[in-house]
């Protein structure tokens, strides 16, 4: 099952963030965002593929996406 997630990159790696990205994605990762400003890389992993994620060089922190979805205006429960 593949999950939408963020990579946090730590401080010390902000500077190379793409070069964090490129290894995350020879982990496995689909990266869809660098978001240089933030040290953010957004995209998708396999779950089979989540935990080789945490052992690249930078990564802080790991979050999986949480989606919401709101039933329409017009629907009896609200």
């Amino acid at each position: 099952m593949t999950e939408n997630i963020t990579v946090k990159v730590d401080d010390e790696h902000v500077a190379h963030l793409d070069g964090v990205a490129e290894q995350l994605k020879a982990a496995g990762m689909n990266v869809d965002q660098v978001l240089g400003a933030i040290g953010i890389i957004t995209g998708s992993v396999t779950s089979d593929r989540r935990a080789a994620l945490s052992n690249v060089p930078g990564v802080a922190g790991i979050e999986s996406e949480h989606r919401f979805q709101l039933p329409p205006p017009d629907s009896e429960i609200q």
